[in-house]
């Protein structure tokens, strides 16, 4: 009897308690002049925000109503890394044939470009990648904003430039990168149809 009574007030004392939690909120909000906000409050167990499975767009960190779907955000960056090796492989091949299935629009053509240039060139490029950071949201295409999924990737880069008529290294040189993917969903995979790429050389 006396451990039912005592689990009667534990009850008692949490809903108090986050009673009180949710009246504090209210209470702020409303002297900030914004109980508007109060919808993503976080509050375990009662009001979880961002939502189960959902978390806060990272490209968009003021406003804490725009979200993205963690499962969706997983399948765009693993399509990215698959779309980066096929890039990498064409990259060494000096072959822009390799590039279907990876990349399409702007990304593509540009992409054709730089290897018809290099092939022309009698040289391949071979990319080692180390990466520090890796975000995955919404942020409009700059050139298309109907495409929003986007993946920043920061980190360094090994660029190694090979002879393609003898297989002798020209060059190598280290590079400092923030790159933007956009990522478009084409036949249920992801596909890299922008880029925006900053580099800086560090190493040569």
């Amino acid at each position: 009897m006396r451990n039912a009574v005592l689990g009667s007030w534990a009850r008692t004392g949490l809903a108090a308690a986050v009673v009180v939690l949710i009246l504090g909120t209210v209470a702020v909000l409303g002297a900030t002049g914004h109980v508007g906000d109060l919808r993503y409050v976080n509050i375990p167990l009662v009001h979880p925000w961002p939502p189960t499975g959902y978390y806060q767009n990272p490209f968009n960190p003021t406003d804490r109503g725009d979200i993205v779907s963690a499962s969706e955000a997983a399948k765009v960056k693993n399509d990215l890394v698959a779309d980066g090796q096929v890039e990498l492989q064409a990259d060494r091949a000096a072959d822009p044939n390799l590039l279907a299935g990876a990349d399409t629009g702007n990304r593509l053509t540009k992409l054709r470009a730089a290897l018809e240039q290099n092939r022309a060139a009698g040289v391949s490029e071979d990319f080692t990648n180390q990466l520090t950071s890796v975000r995955v949201g919404k942020l409009a295409d700059p050139n298309d904003a109907s495409v929003t999924w986007c993946v920043e990737e920061v980190g360094t880069s090994r660029i190694t430039l090979t002879s393609l008529t003898n297989g002798q290294i020209i060059r190598q040189y280290t590079i400092r990168f923030d790159d933007k993917f956009w990522m478009v969903l084409v036949g249920g995979r992801y596909l890299i149809t922008d880029a925006e790429v900053q580099t800086e050389t560090v190493s040569s």
